[in-house]
């Protein structure tokens, strides 16, 4: 991967972060599911299987 496609990368996962951080209540609960759709839909892309990634 190019060095700017991993720049990309981090910095929209630390958008993301910033978004979980300031929603509150039920806008925080539906950032969250928005964020998991998106990235479900980039690990399918990539053929990977999102069910079987859990955290106990």
């Amino acid at each position: 991967m190019p060095d700017r496609e991993q720049i990309v990368n981090v910095i929209d996962c630390y958008m993301n972060l910033l978004r979980l951080q300031k929603a509150q209540g039920e806008d925080r609960e539906k950032e969250i599911m928005n964020q998991l759709r998106a990235a479900k839909a980039k690990l399918e892309a990539f053929g990977i299987v999102p069910d079987d990634l859990k955290i106990e």
